[in-house]
């Protein structure tokens, strides 16, 4: 409903049931993208400023914020379900309702969501998610929390995700508590600190760094940036032995990588892109195992 001058004043109310809705969360480190800064145009080519133009946004620097009446707002907004938030591992449903006040130029939202079920992957395990909410408090970002558990020998993890969507913060504890280096290595390799192998203990240092947003490329990936490779990657299989992967492009459409093993096993994988839809990968081991396969795919 409306009520009041349509010049300008009057007031919108009512309520609005919503459908199924998606939340993304953005796909960049955790804690490490800051929020985009107000842009400056300088010497802005005359195209530019003409697709500004047709999109309003003149206008509204112009004006401070936005061009023609202002109205004031009383809307009441429910989603009891299929609110979905998904990215970095997360994928969750979520209910709730929220209500918009201020006015059509200054939105002022407040409310909240609760979780209806989740999980988390992080770091290459899944957790149980305990409890989580997503809450507007005024702005149209919304703020989430998020609890989720794993059992790692005879520790509780916990990971706590806190902050903005756009810009989370991420937090391991356990009980019995132990430092977060401590948590994150059991929740990673299921094994204490002392007992990492060299290989396992970069890979845990990586994946702090990666979580604090302070990855970067890291050692292997300098090594991979020096020797002009398109993948570098080292690992661990189910017993502990070190693994190698190397792969590069050998002309455009031809792509192949190489794992070798701590045992000597050693695979050698060839994609070849025959057009933009069809590929075909061979992969064949040492020990004298071959496949072969011919994929379509198309994008709509």
């Amino acid at each position: 409903g409306i009520a009041g001058p349509l010049a300008g004043g009057a007031r919108i109310s009512g309520g609005i049931d919503v459908g199924t809705t998606t939340v993304r969360i953005p796909s960049s480190g955790l804690g490490g993208a800051g929020a985009v800064p107000e842009i400056i145009h300088m010497d802005e080519p005359p195209p530019v400023r003409g697709t500004r133009r047709r999109a309003g946004l003149l206008d509204r620097e112009a004006n401070g914020g936005g061009g023609g009446p202002e109205y004031g707002l009383d809307i009441s907004v429910t989603a009891p379900n299929q609110v979905f938030v998904r990215g970095r591992g997360l994928d969750a449903e979520f209910g709730g309702a929220i209500k918009l006040a201020g006015t059509t130029r200054a939105v002022v939202p407040s409310g909240a969501f609760n979780l209806i079920r989740g999980r988390l992957d992080i770091l290459g395990q899944r957790l149980v998610i305990d409890e989580a909410t997503i809450t507007l408090e005024g702005s149209l970002t919304p703020v989430v929390r998020i609890r989720a558990t794993a059992d790692a020998d005879d520790y509780r993890i916990s990971v706590l995700v806190t902050g903005p969507v756009t810009e989370p913060d991420i937090e391991f504890t356990s009980q019995p508590e132990l430092p977060e280096e401590e948590v994150i290595s059991r929740l990673l390799f299921g094994r204490g600190l002392d007992t990492l192998s060299p290989i396992q203990a970069a890979r845990l240092a990586l994946a702090v760094r990666t979580l604090a947003g302070r990855g970067g490329e890291g050692v292997v990936g300098n090594i991979r940036q020096g020797a002009g490779l398109a993948d570098l990657d080292v690992t661990t299989d189910e017993e502990g032995n070190t693994q190698f992967r190397a792969g590069a492009y050998l002309s455009d459409n031809l792509y192949t990588d190489v794992t070798v093993g701590g045992g000597g096993e050693t695979i050698l994988n060839l994609n070849l892109d025959v057009s933009r839809s069809v590929t075909v990968k061979g992969s064949v081991s040492n020990d004298g195992d071959t496949s072969i396969g011919v994929f379509f795919e198309r994008d709509y």
